[in-house]
């Protein structure tokens, strides 16, 4: 039973990988970054994403253009032009644009609070 699990994994692995390295990630362009926040003006290609991940920081996201969809332990939450999320620091999460228009994010990490 071993090896037939080892070669189904050797056959089926790389169509895998390769459907998850197709979603593009975002393109970011930061506009502000210092000792207390990060702003970054994400723009998503219909079918792109961030990929599972998280951060230490808090995040605050305001979809400014199209529709996201957040994907945390929580759910999914399907956001459109105006919408905001908010994630604690050390949530994993996806945001991920299912539609067939561009999808931008303000993507605000803050860092610290004083």
């Amino acid at each position: 039973m071993t090896r037939l699990a080892l070669v189904l994994a050797l056959l089926v692995g790389p169509l895998l990988l390769t459907g998850l390295a197709s979603a593009q990630p975002p393109q970011g362009e930061i506009v502000l970054n210092n000792d207390s926040v990060r702003v970054i003006l994400l723009t998503f290609r219909p079918g792109g994403g961030t990929g599972r991940h998280l951060g230490l920081e808090p995040e605050l996201g305001i979809v400014l253009e199209g529709e996201l969809i957040v994907d945390t332990p929580k759910g999914q939450e399907t956001l459109r032009a105006g919408s905001v999320y908010w994630l604690p620091g050390l949530t994993p999460h996806d945001v991920r644009n299912e539609s067939a228009g561009l999808a931008k994010l303000w993507d605000i990490l803050l860092k610290r609070c004083e």
